[in-house]
């Protein structure tokens, strides 16, 4: 497990929302992004505990990526399906971009469109500008704060028997990344139930997904903010930019 620190501070979102009451497991309470019209960027702000990170998280982008103005922040994300079918010259591409941006630190899993690529024995190769997360994690420490803990899971088509791969994510994650949402959680009625069991488990602060375009939004499960981050649109959009970064203050 990769660990990285650095200083500095950003201010904070003052915009709460309201804890979801534990109830049953699939209950999950709809939140609203605010928008900056400046920049078409949505903002979200966590509240289990204030944590001083800005995340920016971006998802689905299939080789739009330079379309996308990406605001500064601590950690830039991508929630996988940075190409277009897998193809290498998009991945090389975005690797090239990754190194153009300012975020100290780069988290990167993957979509559908590259787990089936012929690079994918050699992504992390391929992708030397940032931190290929691929049922790994990484430990941030950030000023004096206590450390924050991501874990990226490789992609899975949703499960309905259970996934033994999510009993690899350890129980002290603060923010998971799974390119396929949970069940119920901004999934379009298309999220993995093995996800969601996993989710309901450990609690994570913060699930970041995308995969399901049209369902672009976030929702409270009990203490987990689930939010799908998914930039290209649907239907004959599904290919082209519809929606910039998600921005989410810790």
């Amino acid at each position: 497990m990769a660990t990285t620190s650095f200083g500095g501070s950003l201010g904070m979102l003052c915009s709460l929302f309201a804890v979801c009451p534990r109830r049953r497991r699939t209950h999950a309470q709809q939140v609203s992004f605010s928008r900056d019209a400046a920049t078409t960027c949505d903002y979200l702000c966590s509240e289990r505990q204030r944590r001083g990170l800005r995340l920016v998280i971006i998802s689905d982008t299939h080789n739009c990526h330079r379309d996308l103005t990406v605001p500064d922040g601590d950690i830039l994300i991508h929630a996988g399906d940075f190409t277009q079918f897998g193809k290498e010259e998009h991945a090389e591409d975005f690797n090239r971009w990754l190194g153009e941006q300012p975020h100290k630190t780069k988290l990167v899993v993957l979509g559908n469109h590259e787990t089936n690529a012929t690079w994918n024995s050699r992504a992390r190769e391929v992708l030397s500008n940032a931190t290929l997360l691929r049922q790994s994690g990484f430990k941030l420490t950030h000023c004096d704060r206590p450390p924050v803990s991501f874990f990226g899971t490789d992609f899975f088509w949703p499960c309905h028997t259970g996934n033994p791969y999510f009993d690899q994510i350890p129980g002290e994650t603060d923010v998971l990344i799974a390119h396929n949402p949970a069940k119920g959680c901004a999934d379009g009625g298309k999220g993995c139930p093995a996800l969601l069991d996993a989710v309901v488990k450990l609690q994570p602060e913060l699930v970041i997904s995308g995969h399901v375009h049209f369902a672009r939004g976030a929702v409270k499960m009990q203490s987990t903010l689930l939010v799908n981050g998914a930039n290209c649109g649907s239907g004959k959009e599904e290919r082209l930019l519809a929606n910039g970064p998600l921005v989410i203050d810790l």
